[in-house]
């Protein structure tokens, strides 16, 4: 038995329950682990080490060059389709046991009262702009449409397309690069939702014949734009090592509301889970980083604590304003995006942070279903953002995208990888749908 006087968080091997203590003597033996903390603070957070400064620059200018689209008649394979899920009756049970664990439409209707909303100041078109000061929206609005944006989700995860919709911008015997259309999963998931990945498979196939061997990287459900596919072993290595130490290019096209100034700039913002809103991202801040210590504390689930318990990443997204138009009668600027790093919803938290969200960005825009301004404070926006886009006219604009379905304005417009078995510089490139 040791007796030793710290401040340190004791673990108990038994129960795995937390105990955190300052300044106290403790007395410990082989049924307790100690771990050792810095300035009295406990934070639980595991750090990261990583500098987006030491990342060497690419030079693309003798890449071999594919854009738009391409006749694939002579690649394709004749068979049924290759996911028995497409047709397996058990998605039909999978979507009913997500209506009855989120509830229907009905039931969103009960919980959160449409009579209420309609009565907010915000639903009468009473919304005013405080330059400079500091407004919140009421947090019973963004409840009531977070939840019925969760319900509205379920209900269009999984949409299917044929072969004959598949857009492919380049094909061999190692590689498939098509080009996604919004609305469509790049990868089945765990609950088997038709996806591209599987329409690629079921066209091409590919050396594995395992279309999960065939996943390189994925883009975000509501996000179009270029993604590759492996067709043999050797791409798939390759490409993965390619991604992993960032040896391509990404570019990006987006629509933001309002008029972004200057024209060419670098967000530089840490993104951390967010603890209040998961498995939202949001802006890591030094308070956001205190709540969620005292959150990875608390937390009992052994899946989620693992999750908060990452530390905030660093990310870094160039951007260069290409145009300046109108949505209706409002304001939008269309700009090319390049990250720098590849963090999850990076681009999209990055360009609310600026108070420029993305048009038909359900989750960080107008009454998203994350922090509003990628976490951070409207008078911290203010200042940092003097021309960001009001409030009224994130209003108008997302009036207009819920009148005509428009999907979220993010494009994966250009892809610059060096070919997994020849190992030749390529440029992909396909124009947004928007």
């Amino acid at each position: 038995l040791k007796m030793r006087r710290i401040s340190a968080v004791v673990r108990c091997s038994r129960c795995s329950y937390n105990f955190y203590a300052q300044n106290t003597t403790y007395g410990f033996d082989s049924l307790f682990s100690l771990r050792m903390i810095d300035s009295n603070k406990y934070t639980g957070r595991k750090k990261k080490r990583f500098s987006t400064q030491s990342l060497p620059k690419l030079d693309w200018s003798g890449a071999e060059k594919h854009i738009g689209h391409i006749d694939y008649t002579d690649f394709l394979i004749h068979r049924g389709k290759c996911s028995e899920h497409l047709n397996n009756p058990l998605s039909l049970d999978s979507k009913h046991e997500s209506d009855s664990k989120h509830g229907t439409s009905d039931d969103l209707q009960r919980q959160f009262p449409t009579e209420k909303y309609e009565t907010c100041p915000i639903a009468k078109n009473e919304l005013q702009d405080f330059v400079g000061k500091q407004f919140s929206i009421p947090e019973s609005v963004l409840n009531y449409e977070r939840q019925m944006k969760k319900f509205r989700a379920e209900g269009r995860v999984g949409k299917e397309i044929s072969r004959e919709q598949l857009m492919v911008v380049y094909i061999d015997d190692h590689i498939v690069v098509a080009d996604k259309p919004p609305g469509v999963l790049c990868a089945p998931g765990i609950r088997r939702h038709p996806s591209i990945a599987d329409v690629v498979y079921d066209a091409f196939g590919c050396e594995s014949d395992r279309v999960d061997k065939m996943i390189v990287h994925r883009l975000d459900m509501d996000t179009s734009g270029i993604v590759v596919f492996a067709r043999t072993q050797l791409a798939l290595i390759n490409l993965h090592k390619f991604f992993r130490e960032r040896e391509v290019t990404k570019t990006y096209e987006a629509l933001v509301c309002g008029e972004l100034t200057p024209e060419t700039g670098e967000v530089n913002y840490p993104l951390q889970r967010d603890h209040c809103l998961p498995p939202f991202m949001r802006v890591s801040t030094p308070e956001s980083e205190e709540d969620a210590a005292r959150v990875v504390c608390d937390l009992q689930h052994a899946g989620y604590k693992k999750i908060m318990q990452k530390a905030p990443k660093p990310c870094k997204t160039q951007f260069k304003v290409i145009s300046i138009g109108v949505f209706g009668d409002s304001p939008i600027t269309r700009v090319a995006l390049t990250p720098i790093t590849g963090r999850t919803h990076q681009l999209r938290v990055h360009c609310a942070s600026l108070g420029h969200p993305i048009i038909g960005d359900q989750s960080y825009g107008f009454l998203g279903e994350g922090a509003p301004n990628g976490g951070l404070e409207d008078s911290v926006i203010n200042e940092i953002a003097p021309n960001r886009a009001t409030l009224s006219l994130q209003r108008d604009i997302d009036a207009l995208v819920r009148k005509e379905g428009t999907q979220l304005c993010l494009h994966a417009k250009q892809l610059f990888i060096p070919h997994p078995v020849t190992n030749k510089p390529m440029m992909f490139e396909s124009s947004p749908p928007f």
